[in-house]
């Protein structure tokens, strides 16, 4: 017998009916919806896994560096010599690029630059993480910046940064003291790792952008940021630390002088230094030929950098501090320093000059023109008209040791400490040199001591050494290490800068022999001297003029009949005032014939600017303390 529910009426049961159709029909709704699922989480999870994971990784969180401004460097009136200026970069994500060997020649037709520059920076960052980006071009227009961004769907891999780039306002003006940046080695990361260099870092590669690298270079900072599939920043989620701008430094060099200086020069090559001779403050330098270090500011083509350092008039070296001649007739003003202090001759000690001297085999000649040479000359004559004769019997009187000795006070032949890298410490031969270097002829001839008493044979000198030189004439026997930043810049919390801060030695010198060597060296321009060129009325110039012989035949020979490169270097050594004197320099022009008819015009339009500056600053100051006395 079947069982029956019990119902009091059909009623009851035709609504039971009903209640089960309806939750039949929820199951089924319920079924095929967590059905839909299902299959949407296997085709999520199964099919689309690799499209999937691929978006995921790429939408992630990022560390991003921030680089830092680098530090603005500044004359001594503040007057901006390289700051920075905002440059767009073309930079590539490797790991979005699937297939390179097939883009590359896509890239290069787009970014309109050869392949295989494209291909030496990649290969360059082989050895990087592949996330790193590479830089394909540097300093973009922003026409091309807008059209690559334009493109980011297309081109996911590539993206425009914008960062700061090294700018020099005056191009080629005292390139060799300021130098320039360069994107950092791969030898510069791994030798110097607690510095914390990354690829693509921007870094001092010469003069005072190197020397001072870790000023001007700042501080890096870093936020945290969330970045899509296409590599575009969607969030910052830590901002991290902010970048400290690199310290500006403020030079000693005054831009007036400066520009007066390289005007001078013109065409010709050779280098300059202008000294204040009471602080060793380099107030003007140069070298010539120079560059300019835009070029480095930004990658540049092999064939660029060949043309620079390939170029046989060596534009990147510094003359100044890198390169040696020898000193000439200046070095006769050692030579009467040390045979006054040694008491080897007294001021009124006369010579006869012929127009040459024999000595052993050999004739030293003088430079003379006029048959007869010189004649009868004290000391002052001698070197009012350099006579080479008289200084060949002084030097055989003195001996090269004593020599040698005075020399070396004077910084000859070792570096004068400049704060600028790679400086050369030049040639002060004696016999100790001589055993050192020269094992098959180590003894020391007594007619090599007559070539170097008129500033010839082995000894040598840079500019720079030459400047240092006259500054101690100058001051007194004062020896100071020639800076381009001052005390002030270089330790913090120094309120006053003085001379002491840099000054090396002094030089015993007998207020006598300064009174001698003065007056002959102001005779030199304002009585009749070799250096009459650079003679200003009133300003009471003093100055040595030099020739350094390049080959034997050009004794008598007019320079100006010379082919360029067989011409005598010319030298203009002095300082000014005769009296309390407040600049000094050496002039060197390289195959300029002699100092008086090339070096001390230079000479002569540095100190116009420079007496200019001074009469209106005396100006100002006079008015001004008018005003205060009313």
């Amino acid at each position: 017998m079947s069982y029956r529910p019990a119902f009091k009426d059909s009623q009851d049961y035709y609504e039971a009916r009903r209640m089960n159709v309806r939750l039949t029909f929820i199951q089924v709704v319920l079924g095929a919806v967590l059905l839909v699922y299902l299959m949407s989480f296997w085709y999520l999870q199964v099919v689309k896994f690799e499209d999937y994971r691929r978006l995921s990784d790429n939408n992630a969180l990022r560390r991003v560096t921030l680089a830092p401004l680098r530090g603005v460097i500044a004359d001594v009136e503040h007057r901006v010599l390289a700051n920075n200026r905002i440059a767009f970069n073309v930079r590539l994500q490797r790991d979005k690029a699937t297939d390179l060997n097939a883009l590359l020649p896509r890239l290069a037709a787009l970014l309109r630059t050869d392949e295989k520059v494209l291909r030496d920076r990649l290969a360059k960052a082989r050895n990087r993480p592949k996330f790193e980006p590479v830089i394909l071009k540097e300093d973009v227009d922003l026409a091309e910046a807008a059209y690559i961004e334009s493109r980011r769907l297309e081109l996911p891999m590539l993206s425009v940064e914008v960062e700061s780039r090294r700018s020099y306002v005056h191009g080629p003006l005292a390139a060799h003291a300021i130098g320039y940046v360069g994107e950092v080695s791969e030898k510069e990361i791994k030798d110097r790792p607690a510095i914390g260099y990354e690829l693509g870092d921007i870094v001092g590669k010469a003069g005072l952008e190197t020397q001072y690298e870790s000023d001007l270079k700042g501080e890096k900072g870093w936020k945290q940021v969330v970045v899509n599939s296409l590599g575009r920043e969607i969030q910052e989620i830590d901002e991290g630390r902010k970048p400290t701008p690199g310290r500006a430094l403020s030079l000693t060099v005054d831009l007036d002088l400066q520009e007066a200086l390289e005007r001078a020069y013109g065409e010709e090559a050779g280098s300059a230094v202008f000294l204040d001779p009471n602080s060793g403050a380099v107030v003007a330098m140069i070298s010539r030929p120079a560059f300019d270090p835009n070029v480095f500011a930004h990658r540049f083509s092999q064939d660029t950098w060949q043309a620079l350092s390939e170029d046989p008039r060596h534009p990147l070296q510094d003359r100044a501090t890198q390169s040696k001649f020898a000193p000439g007739s200046v070095f006769k003003i050692v030579m009467s320093i040390a045979a006054l202090e040694e008491g080897v001759a007294l001021p009124t000690r006369i010579d006869h000059c012929t127009g040459g001297w024999r000595f052993g085999d050999k004739t030293f000649q003088c430079w003379a023109i006029r048959k007869g040479g010189h004649g009868w000359l004290d000391m002052r004559q001698a070197i009012i008209q350099s006579c080479n004769v008289y200084f060949y019997h002084l030097g055989n009187d003195m001996g090269i040791e004593r020599i040698s000795r005075w020399a070396h006070q004077f910084g000859f032949g070792q570096k004068t400490g400049i704060d600028l890298p790679h400086e050369d410490s030049g040639t002060m031969p004696d016999p100790d040199w001589k055993r050192a270097y020269f094992k098959r002829d180590p003894v020391w001839h007594p007619g090599e001591t007559i070539s170097v008493s008129i500033g010839q044979g082995a000894i040598e000198a840079t500019p720079l050494q030459m400047a240092v030189f006259a500054s101690a004439i100058a001051n007194g026997g004062r020896v100071y290490r020639p800076h381009l930043i001052g005390a002030r810049e270089i330790r913090e919390g120094v309120e006053e800068e003085n001379g002491a801060d840099f000054l090396v030695r002094t030089v015993p010198l007998q207020k006598r022999t300064l009174e001698v060597i003065r007056d002959a060296m102001w005779g030199v321009v304002n009585d009749e001297g070799t250096g009459a060129r650079a003679r200003i009325a009133g300003r009471d110039i003093c100055a040595k003029t030099g020739t350094a012989q390049v080959f034997k035949g050009s004794r008598d020979v007019d320079a100006d009949k010379l082919p360029k490169e067989r011409r005598d270097h010319a030298w203009f050594v002095g300082f000014a005032p005769k009296d309390n004197p407040t600049i000094a320099w050496a002039v060197f022009v390289q195959n300029g014939g002699h100092g008086g008819t090339t070096a001390a015009p230079i000479a002569r339009a540095v100190l116009e600017r420079y007496f200019e500056k001074q009469d209106l600053r005396q100006g100002v100051q006079q008015l001004a303390s008018a005003a205060l006395s009313r």
